[in-house]
């Protein structure tokens, strides 16, 4: 009876632990979102604000993992680590060059649509590392979120070369962004979110700097103003956002934290309207009520195994 108790109790912690986890995953995204609007916006090159955002983000991390440290219950960074921690960052990085610098050929919504085709390369990524099989239930609801996808994208299909680009280095972003996720799952079975980012976001301000630096940027923001705005998008994005993402996939099957990251072009839709003036046609509207359809579905069937 005692061990029959021990296991309700222990699934009811678990399933306590992954609705919290959802709540931060879905908040790490609409902070994520964000990014575009603060590369519009910033004074530095755009891969020059990546490095910034992720430099800016470290030390702050590495204040907010102390108290766990102090308590003795984190165990000591292996050599190994270090050099995942390291693939890690320059993953991101190169997440971040691809991504700002698509901001300026193509709109907030497509960019953040195209990088976020991660659930379908992750479930590739997820088979290669982990031997996890994609459940075949998956296959109809991916199908519909594809679906909802491509109404998002190709409801304001432009043919011009420089848009056409820029959604390249979009979609090449999702492959990127998901060996980050996978690095992020692995690293957070061993050691907490916090310790991880504070020096994975190093590495990652590294590698954004050493490309900002090569491709000729403007690397100093000029004015107040513009290093308020760095200080900003390191605490949504860097802080709230990558941090709180790499915090909830320990606690959420990979499948289902990269199906939460589809939120974020709806989020961004939802920012360029507001503050670009970026309306929203009416497939557009339909591609994301399928979208959430889609999402809300996968939910369910990776809960009912649990």
């Amino acid at each position: 009876m005692n061990i029959k108790h021990e296991s309700t109790k222990q699934k009811t912690v678990l399933k306590s632990q992954q609705k919290k986890a959802i709540v931060y995953v879905i908040f790490a995204v609409c902070c994520l979102a964000l990014g575009g609007v603060f590369v519009r916006l910033s004074e530095a090159g755009p891969i020059a604000t990546g490095g910034f955002r992720s430099l800016i983000a470290a030390p702050m991390l590495f204040l907010l993992s102390i108290p766990g440290r102090h308590r003795g219950s984190q165990p000591k960074l292996a050599f190994r680590d270090h050099t995942i921690i390291a693939a890690g960052g320059f993953l991101l990085a190169a997440d971040l060059c691809l991504w700002n610098v698509s901001f300026f050929y193509t709109t907030l919504a497509e960019s953040n649509l195209l990088a976020n085709l991660v659930p379908f390369i992750v479930a590739i990524y997820g088979w290669i590392f982990y031997h996890t099989v994609p459940d075949k239930r998956l296959v109809m609801p991916a199908l519909f979120a594809l679906g909802g996808l491509t109404l998002l994208a190709l409801a304001d299909v432009h043919l011009n070369p420089t848009h056409v680009f820029g959604d390249i280095l979009a979609l090449s972003t999702a492959f990127f962004y998901a060996g980050f996720l996978v690095v992020a799952k692995g690293l957070r079975e061993r050691h907490p979110a916090m310790r991880i980012m504070s020096i994975l976001s190093l590495w990652c301000a590294l590698g954004c700097f050493t490309v900002a630096f090569l491709r000729g940027e403007r690397i100093v923001p000029q004015t107040w103003r513009g290093w308020l705005l760095l200080v900003i998008l390191a605490v949504t994005s860097q802080i709230l956002g990558q941090t709180l993402m790499a915090h909830a996939v320990r606690f959420l099957p990979l499948q289902l934290a990269s199906l939460f990251v589809l939120l974020q072009p709806i989020a961004a839709a939802l920012y360029a309207y507001i503050l670009f003036k970026e309306e929203l046609a009416l497939p557009q509207i339909i591609g994301i009520v399928i979208l959430l359809g889609a999402i809300y579905r996968s939910k369910m069937i990776l809960e009912s195994e649990s």
